[in-house]
């Protein structure tokens, strides 16, 4: 019942290496020669630490979703299910027995990967169960060498924290892109990637994704599908259960199942001993038994799962409808998920102006790769629609005339540039 714990992260020896590089990192930012971070390029040549080339100072990186320091009560910067907890998640935890509380959760592990087994129908490969995608990103931070780990940008903020300093581009692109994921896994190393992609939505191609692990086998691909499920066909977008022995997919019941709390994920590879070399040892225990049995009775309500997802989608859409002919406002509309993705010169105003709604917003900005500022923004529900159009008007109002138009016309021309659709809000898939 193997678990990677996030409280060694924390640990003195840990700790006490991570403060090391820290120093270094900072040492040779002061050192080196300013640069647009968005310029960074994957190339040949060896950087001085590998360590030591953080892409910005982690305090910017801002609140991340759902954290409570935002004052807020309609949360709509952390990407949960706004349609949770699944029901047959509290009932579960209504009905747990005594001793499933007062024993070792010796079962829990294998029970959760039994669960996968059975929800996805793929029975091949390895899989390893943890608490959340999260404790898989942190293994890898400690067990995989930095400097062979390749970050495309944008990107999720616990990968740049797990491996400051690796997030690239190639040419300031702002999406995602399979020939991204390629010239990466031709450095050889890991590349480790949303898909469905926080925080822009865009989807790219799982077949895509298999041929390019294929075409550099010595290279190995994560995919992280934490957002698969909000898909209107999980199964066909997803790449578990593929027969490239590079490919690791990582899951979590957190988000689609509304239960963030419990923290319960999977990790499966055709190949058990790349996991083995990515995760390193785990220990008895780890999970938490009242958590997989939420979890396991959250994944296997299909009905609630079914009718939720339709739910998001249908809010998804009221909500591309609602940002796109505000002025100062990019908005890419995605079809995919249950969130937005707008870029914004003003991210910060607008974000305050729904505070003062009681209404979060996440703002992604140069720390994640994202230039200028964007935000990304949950699907409010039917019953909070109301409540999110007056702040709408409200940020009409401070953005006004004031909008730096030219940031937001490059970002257009850069993307007009990868697709030939002249549509300026269209499905962000690939």
């Amino acid at each position: 019942m193997p678990y990677f714990p996030a409280s060694q992260r924390y640990a003195l020896p840990w700790r006490a290496i991570e403060m090391r590089r820290q120093r270094e990192m900072f040492a040779h930012a002061a050192e080196a020669p300013s640069a647009d971070p968005l310029d960074r390029r994957i190339d040949d040549r060896p950087p001085a630490s590998r360590l030591s080339r953080p892409i910005a100072d982690q305090s910017s990186f801002g609140a991340q979703g759902g954290d409570p320091r935002r004052g807020v009560d309609m949360d709509l910067s952390t990407c949960v299910n706004r349609y949770g907890p699944a029901p047959a998640a509290i009932a579960a935890l209504r009905s747990i027995s005594p001793a499933e509380v007062l024993l070792h959760p010796y079962d829990a592990a294998e029970r959760l990967a039994d669960l996968y087994r059975w929800a996805t129908g793929v029975r091949n490969g390895a899989y390893v169960a943890g608490r959340g995608a999260s404790e898989f990103i942190w293994a890898m931070g400690r067990e995989v060498d930095p400097a062979d780990v390749h970050v495309p940008l944008p990107a999720y903020t616990d990968y740049l924290k797990a491996f400051p300093g690796r997030g690239f581009s190639l040419a300031g692109e702002q999406f995602p892109s399979v020939e991204q994921v390629d010239a990466a896994l031709d450095k050889g190393g890991l590349v480790i990637i949303s898909n469905p992609h926080n925080p822009t939505g865009t989807v790219l191609d799982p077949k895509d994704l298999v041929a390019a692990a294929d075409a550099h086998p010595d290279a190995t691909l994560v995919v992280d599908e934490s957002y698969v499920n909000f898909m209107a066909d999980p199964i066909e977008w997803s790449v578990l259960g593929c027969d490239a022995p590079n490919i690791v997919v990582l899951r979590s019941t957190s988000k689609f199942y509304g239960i963030a709390a419990m923290r319960a994920g999977i990790a499966w590879c055709a190949d058990h001993e790349r996991l083995k070399r990515l995760f390193g040892e785990q220990e008895n225990w780890g999970l938490s038994g009242v958590d997989v049995h939420a979890a396991c009775a959250a994944v296997r309500d299909f009905h609630w799962a079914s009718h939720s997802r339709s739910w998001m989608h249908a809010d998804n859409a009221w909500l591309a409808d609602a940002l796109a002919d505000v002025e100062g406002l990019d908005p890419r509309c995605n079809t995919n998920v249950h969130f937005q993705y707008a870029f914004c010169a003003r991210s910060e105003n607008v974000a305050a102006v729904f505070q003062r709604h009681g209404i979060g917003v996440r703002v992604l900005g140069v720390a994640h790769g994202v230039q200028p500022d964007a935000l990304r923004i949950v699907a409010p529900r039917v019953d909070e629609r109301d409540r999110f159009t007056a702040a709408i008007a409200d940020v009409r109002e401070e953005l006004g005339s004031a909008v730096e138009s030219l940031p937001l016309t490059r970002i257009s021309d850069r993307r007009a540039a990868q697709t030939s659709s002249s549509r300026r809000l269209r499905p962000a898939v690939f």
